[in-house]
């Protein structure tokens, strides 16, 4: 504790020290850099002095020519007036000009051109000046004229009244320049209302920015990179400013500082170093301290575990010193160990008293060390067993004596003799391992020191020959490298190692070698069992081939496949070529294995996993995904555009006729094709984008292939995303319903109103219909949402007939697949009676293609859907197949015009024609005609002509919510060319 008080406190002197030294050290140098900032101040102020003397005397010097014209000028008369301002510029060149003036400050003479204007200077104040009325402004620069200092002086006669020169800006310019101001240092000079017009640089401000200065004031001021000094004159209307880099002073305070600083920190650093060392010995000393009460307190500890005492002897009187552990081991009381020979001598054994007189007499001849097993007995009567041990020593005074130690080993002794007696028995154990070695249904045998020490009866017959052992042999002439290394090193219980073995006769064969240690009397060794895994590796082989590769065709299967992929990818990183992946699927397969069964199926998928293998050629790999789809992975050294040329010889090899079960065959594909690594990185990327391309040569009429593009991957996500928010059974907070209205052509009567549809959140470009709708017919949302859409039309049917009318009707559009895969009559009867909706007021919208698909079952429903009381209309007319038979059966009361014809009505004579046909047969069947997309009131004007008295369009009005239904109607008709794109409508 005292040495750590002490160190604390030469550590709190050192720190103490260190603060004061640089507190004074800080002040000081803060002292001297204020010093040299005010000396810079005064510097510039007298600077700021000179230069107002400089210019001062510039406009007195002025004066005195002026002052000669104004005594020796008499009259205006024009020769003697330029004479005269000649010979005065002679006297003086370092004017640029002088000039007479009349009352005005028009120019009546001068010695050069009259470039400046003097009419703005005789509004200048006047003042006394040697007996004349003398005026001076600052002028500013006009065109090629300099800025300048003017002075006028009042002539003696009316006419000229003034005479007038100039001290330009470039003669003051030139003075500042040579005014011997320091590097960095800027001189400038103003006029009284803060307009520049000399300086010895390039960068001032143009303008004065501070308040205007009286005459003769002055000051200075610092803006955080500058110190400034100004000096108003006090004759003349101008003021000069001087200023100086504060960089550049402060850069020579620290040059003069760091010294200072240099020295402080020298100071304290070796302040804190002597506090370091004093600490350091206070350290060492504590641990020096510490170190030998440990010593003493281990020492003690030591000689309890260890059941060790100390002993010193004197041989000369006999007498014994005993440590207080002694006690301990002899049992004698601590009072009594010690004294005489006697004392423990009595203790010894009476068997062991004569081992204990020799080992003394052994001193006599040597210094020793010694030692001496004996047994004690204990007054406690139990027997121990104890080793002395000694040397002869001189000791201090010079005796030479016996210094040793006595411990116990009775735990000891009886350790070796159990060990003994388990020699004996581990001799007899050996004697009966090896008979059970001898019976092992393996070969085996036993290595040491790379030599066969022992060989069952199967090891003699596997490995040796008839007539020779094995015992005594070589290792190494039947074992590879790997497991005689193993041997050498020596193995764990249950160590196996796989290693060739090489018998004398017959073919090296593969065995699993089991190792483990092995020890015997002889010393230590390596017991080897050998099991020929030969067949195991066989089997093996077999499976992990049925595991990588198909069944049916041999071909690697989806995991070899994405492996051998992810290879080639990588081998490309190094050698920089080309690697395109198809993926190829077979055109209407599913008809051959419906019509000839999977039997023939199957070989009919081994012919072309045949073919397209030669196909694809030796460098390429081919295998197959599942069902009718393959794989093929195709290395090229050229352009991705030069790679795709093997497409068509792909095409052609499967295409080649087949003979199955006696016909002919001929299979076509759709093929995806993706290039690493434009198209991806990885195999999983590859295969999965090559899919997506292969399913849009799919969709595109099959027999055909496809690169994959980004935009497939957007249509992907799009379809995803459609399964994802529209397939769910929840659709109100999705999707809503819009409403166009349907006119008379003449006045605009409303006589119906079509519901629209409309996914408010829809991401991307999905919110157009010729995105959306056929997304939602490919993924089969389309039923779901055809059956809201019916739904939630009859549900909003009363607010929308308040709103136009009692006497319309509303329009829902239906898909083909309602019509084919639902049952639609159901349908709307049931959407009827839940909403309580009238069937008079609903319209029910079809497309063409919806007759194409059991068109007797479609022409049933629709008198079904008639007889309800629900009317039937055909949309797009004429875009479709256009079957008049079925036209003329089906019950329809209406016919609409697609947007395509009405679109190009005034354009295209074959549309012009078309709509004409469409109202002409709508008429001649009673039907009534709707035109579609009317936008224009040429159009509008066109089909009345003709006959059309029903039209929908932006022309008349734009989808809105019910809500805004009412609003809508009341407001002007909105433009036709208003964005198209935001309205989706659920056509088919």
């Amino acid at each position: 504790m005292r040495a750590r008080r002490a160190r604390l406190a030469t550590w709190a002197v050192a720190i103490a020290l260190s603060v004061g030294v640089a507190g004074i050290v800080a002040i000081l140098q803060f002292d001297v850099y204020r010093g040299m900032r005010d000396g810079t101040r005064r510097q510039l102020a007298a600077s700021a002095a000179g230069a107002v003397r400089m210019i001062d005397q510039d406009i007195d010097a002025t004066m005195g020519p002026l002052l000669a014209l104004r005594n020796e000028v008499d009259s205006a008369e024009s020769g003697a007036l330029h004479a005269r301002l000649a010979e005065v510029q002679a006297r003086h060149p370092e004017l640029s000009s002088l000039v007479a003036l009349d009352v005005d400050g028009g120019v009546i003479a001068s010695t050069s051109v009259p470039l400046a204007n003097w009419r703005a200077s005789v509004d200048a104040p006047r003042r006394m000046a040697l007996g004349a009325r003398v005026r001076v402004l600052v002028a500013d620069a006009q065109g090629a004229i300099p800025a300048g200092i003017r002075i006028l002086v009042d002539s003696r006669v009316p006419q000229p009244a003034a005479f007038g020169a100039v001290v330009d800006a470039v003669r003051l310019r030139d003075e500042m320049l040579h005014s011997m101001l320091g590097q960095g240092a800027a001189m400038s000079a103003f006029s009284t209302d803060g307009r520049l017009f000399a300086s010895n640089r390039d960068d001032v401000a143009a303008s004065w920015t501070l308040p205007s200065p009286a005459a003769g004031a002055s000051g200075h001021y610092e803006d955080g990179k500058r110190f400034h000094a100004w000096l108003a004159s006090a004759r003349h209307p101008y003021v000069v400013q001087v200023s100086l880099d504060s960089a550049a002073t402060k850069a020579e305070w620290l040059r003069q500082a760091r010294p200072s600083f240099l020295a402080t920190l020298a100071l304290v650093v070796l302040l804190n170093v002597f506090a370091a060392l004093f600490d350091r010995a206070y350290r060492r000393q504590t641990g020096l301290v510490e170190a030998l009460s440990r010593s003493a307190r281990h020492l003690g500890d030591v000689q309890r575990t260890g059941h060790i005492g100390l002993w010193e002897a004197d041989l000369t009187d006999r007498t014994v010193v005993w440590s207080g552990h002694v006690h301990e081991i002899t049992g004698l009381p601590p009072e009594r160990t010690g004294g005489r020979h006697g004392t423990y001598y009595k203790l010894v054994h009476p068997d062991d008293q004569e081992a204990v007189v020799s080992w003394l007499a052994l001193y006599e001849h040597g210094d020793g060390p010694y030692e001496c097993e004996h047994r004690l007995c204990r007054p406690d009567g139990r027997e121990v067993r104890v080793v002395l041990r000694a040397a002869r020593i001189t000791s201090e005074n010079g005796q030479r004596i016996l210094a040793g130690t006595i411990s116990e080993i009775t735990a000891l002794h009886e350790t070796r003799q159990r060990l003994q007696d388990t020699d004996r028995d581990l001799a007899a154990s050996e004697a009966a391992y090896r008979q059970l070695l001898a019976r092992m249904p393996l070969p085996l045998v036993v290595v040491r020191d790379d030599r066969i020490e022992y060989a069952n009866h199967l090891a003699e017959d596997r490995l040796g020959a008839e007539g020779r052992t094995l015992v005594g042999r070589r290792a190494g002439d039947f074992l590879d490298a790997h497991a005689l290394e193993a041997t050498r090193r020596g193995a764990a219980e249950g160590t196996s190692i796989a290693a060739w073995v090489d018998p004398e006769h017959g073919m090296p064969f593969e065995a699993e070698l089991a190792l483990s240690d092995y020890r015997d009397s002889r010393g230590r060794g390596t017991l080897v069992i050998v099991r020929d895994v030969t067949e195991q590796r066989r089997y093996e082989e077999r499976l992990n081939h049925q595991a990588t590769h198909d069944e049916l065709t041999g071909l690697p299967n989806r995991r070899a496949l994405r492996e051998n992929l992810e290879s080639m990818l990588a081998q490309r990183e190094l050698d920089g070529s080309g690697l395109m992946v198809l993926f190829v699927d077979l055109d209407h397969f599913k008809v051959i294995n419906d019509a000839l069964g999977h039997a023939l199926g199957d070989q009919v998928l081994r012919d072309v996993s045949l073919r397209l293998g030669d196909a694809v050629g030796g460098e390429g790999q081919v295998g197959r995904f599942g069902g009718d789809e393959f794989v093929a992975v195709l290395p090229f050294g050229g352009s991705p555009a030069k790679a795709i040329d093997v497409l068509p010889r792909i095409q052609h090899a499967i295409e080649e006729p087949l003979e199955v079960a006696g016909t002919s065959q001929r299979l076509k594909c759709s093929i995806g094709v993706a290039f690493a690594t434009r198209d991806g990185a990885d195999a999983d990327t590859l295969i999965r984008n090559a899919d997506t391309a292969m399913y849009d040569a799919k969709r595109s009429g099959r027999h055909t292939w496809k690169c994959y593009s980004a935009e497939m991957h957007a249509t992907a996500m799009a379809r995803l995303t459609v399964l994802t928010r529209l397939s769910g059974a929840n659709l109100d907070n999705e999707l809503a319903l819009a409403w166009q209205t349907q006119h008379a052509g003449s006045d605009a009567t409303t006589i119906g109103v079509e519901a629209l549809l409309r996914w408010p959140s829809a991401p991307g470009d999905l919110c157009r219909n010729d995105r959306l709708i056929p997304l939602l017919e490919e993924t089969g949302a389309i039923v779901q949402i055809g059956q809201w859409v019916l739904r939630e039309a009859c549900r909003q049917q009363r607010m929308v007939l308040d709103t136009i009318g009692h006497g319309c009707r509303l329009s829902v559009n239906i898909s083909a697949q309602q019509l084919v895969h639902t049952d639609l009559v159901a349908d709307v009867r049931h959407a009827l009676a839940e909403t309580g909706a009238s069937a008079s007021a609903l319209e029910l919208e079809l497309t063409e293609s919806a007759f194409m698909h059991e068109p007797e079952r479609a022409i049933r429903t629709l008198h079904e859907l008639r007889a309800m009381g629900v009317s039937i209309a055909l949309d797009d007319f004429g875009t479709g197949y256009s079957n008049l038979t079925y036209l003329s059966r089906l019950p329809l009361d209406k016919i609409k015009i697609d947007r395509h014809f009405i679109g190009t009505l005034l354009q295209e004579d074959v549309d012009t024609s078309i709509c004409r046909s469409i109202i002409f047969l709508g008429r001649s069947l009673n039907l009534e005609v709707v035109a579609e997309g009317v936008e224009t009131g040429g159009q509008r004007d066109w089909l009345l002509a003709e006959g059309c008295d029903a039209m929908q369009g932006y022309f008349f009005s734009h989808p809105v919510p019910v809500e805004a239904l009412r609003r809508s109607r009341r407001e002007p008709m909105r433009s036709p060319q208003d964005d198209l794109s935001s309205d989706v409508t659920l056509i088919h």
